[in-house]
């Protein structure tokens, strides 16, 4: 059966609305950017109390920071789209764009074969965006590198490290995969892919120790992709083989919430 030509028209329509706020991204996350460090600039100064802990103070600042951005994006993302673009598909865009900065949500997965409700937080790096459940995770903010570890570390040297960093590459994807893969050669098991998921790009993973047969064996994971500025996001992560059910599910499904905000060649995306 032939296609209802009102069908193509409206199918078309969508698609040049939605187009049309596509090439005008980079306006709207300029005008996003301006108008929080607006809010930001006119707030007043939090009163702190003589005998707060200056490792409190800094966390404050920094979810002070955290929170004016979240806050602010979906607003001035819908102030500037719907002034400028009246259509249909500008308005999904908005809605899009709420659900990529919510300031948190609600997260169903299954982790060893149980069921599990968290509500994870929002967290803004160089770039990106990124949903963590602080109750578990926290992230530390080092020079280049982006760490996220856990907020109660185990006191039993058995147990491996775990965290998850992001960081840049100056790099091509494919590039930076191949040089990771080669650094990785001693362990007994590595192998490189490229995954359409939890992201578009290259995965690397090693394991150490006996090569998986045995519980403590380190296990490293790489994903690299593009990072819209002619370089790559590189995101580690290293559990241990019998947290790959709890540890190794978490991280993948935080990554499923990974965003990028800014993209130099005229686009901000979403991976």
């Amino acid at each position: 059966m032939g296609r209802d030509p009102w069908d193509q028209e409206i199918a078309d329509g969508l698609k040049k609305g939605t187009d049309d706020a596509m090439r005008h991204k980079d306006e709207i996350w300029m005008a996003i950017k301006e108008r929080i460090h607006s809010e930001q600039a006119q707030q007043p100064a939090e009163s702190e109390t003589s005998f707060a802990p200056r490792e409190s103070k800094g966390r404050r600042r920094s979810g002070r920071r955290a929170a004016g951005w979240i806050a602010g994006t979906a607003a001035a993302a819908a102030i500037v789209l719907t002034v400028s673009f009246q259509t249909a598909p500008v308005q999904a865009f908005i809605d899009q764009v709420k659900e990529w900065f919510a300031p948190q949500k609600t997260v169903e997965q299954e982790l060893e074969g149980m069921p599990e409700t968290s509500v994870d937080q929002l967290h803004e790096g160089a770039d990106y965006v990124i949903y963590m459940d602080e109750s578990r995770f926290k992230m530390v903010h080092e020079s280049g590198v982006d760490r996220i570890e856990l907020k109660e570390k185990p006191t039993d040297d058995r147990y491996p490290e775990v965290f998850m960093e992001i960081s840049q590459e100056g790099i091509d994807p494919k590039s930076a995969a191949e040089q990771l893969q080669k650094e990785l050669q001693t362990y007994p098991k590595v192998e490189a892919n490229l995954v359409d998921e939890p992201i578009q790009g290259w995965e690397v993973r090693a394991v150490g120790g006996t090569g998986g047969k045995e519980w403590d064996d380190p296990v490293i994971r790489y994903y690299v992709f593009d990072n819209g500025q002619g370089g790559s996001f590189v995101v580690k992560q290293q559990y241990f083989l019998e947290a790959s059910e709890g540890f190794g599910a978490r991280f993948h499904n935080m990554m499923k919430e990974f965003h990028i905000t800014s993209n130099h060649n005229g686009e901000t995306t979403k991976k």
